[in-house]
């Protein structure tokens, strides 16, 4: 079953679970649906950013919203949202490593335990190497700012860099190995550079790579997609 079958179910599955009789109230998706506000969507795991390149359809006069696009790390992701008169319901899923898996849009809920958690509040900005051939270095340079400081996740910006934050990136291949991490601490410029050299004569596929930021007060989180092509072709075409 390939990408765009799966999406066509998942959009029959939602008419046909939203066409029973509520009230409806008309809404502006740039305004009403929260994470088009906030440029953020996450799984129970991680968050991702949305980019600008999205397209939102509206069924049934506006009582469904469907939203889909591709977030800036690189994974598409389709949402709906049904609008009730009081309230937003909105699913949806984003295709990673081969798989789709589900959006959460609950709000986080508070534990009242002695455990103090650590805030989500760390912008993981990023420059890398998308696409890599065997036996080039795949480079990854990783900026943390405070979200709130950097919120255009400009890699270039000079101020506001965090430095001696806890950085971990781990690179996993199609079948489900770590074949590389790599551990250290930001520097005086908020900076953390990784290389790891691609072996030779490696298959094609995509390598999800995550990257964890942790320092005293805050934890967060990134993953994102490298398409590792094989051997380099000597006459410019694309090795099998």
């Amino acid at each position: 079953m390939n990408f765009y079958t799966i999406l066509a179910i998942l959009a029959i599955s939602t008419i046909g679970i939203y066409s029973g009789n509520s009230a409806f109230a008309q809404v502006d998706p740039l305004i009403d649906i929260e994470f088009l506000q906030t440029g953020e969507i996450r799984t129970f795991e991680n968050q991702f950013h949305i980019s600008n390149e999205i397209t939102i359809r509206e069924f049934f006069n506006g009582k469904i919203i469907r939203v889909s696009g591709q977030v800036i790390e690189g994974f598409p992701y389709i949402t709906y949202s049904k609008i009730l008169e009081d309230e937003i319901d909105t699913h949806g899923m984003i295709f990673i490593g081969g798989k789709f898996v589900d959006l959460n849009f609950e709000e986080k809920i508070i534990q009242e335990e002695i455990v103090i958690e650590k805030n989500d509040d760390l912008a993981i900005v990023i420059q890398y190497t998308q696409r890599i051939y065997s036996e080039k270095f795949l480079q990854i340079d990783v900026k943390i700012f405070e979200k709130e400081r950097n919120k255009l996740n400009n890699f270039y910006q000079k101020d506001n860099s965090i430095s001696n934050t806890n950085i971990e990136i781990i690179v996993i291949n199609e079948d489900g190995q770590n074949v590389y991490s790599s551990n250290g601490i930001t520097n005086d410029r908020g900076l953390y550079e990784m290389e790891y050299l691609i072996p030779e004569n490696s298959k094609r596929e995509i390598l999800i790579v995550t990257i964890n930021a942790e320092n005293e007060n805050s934890k967060s989180s990134k993953i994102l997609q490298v398409f590792s092509l094989g051997r380099e072709p000597s006459d410019g075409a694309a090795s099998p």
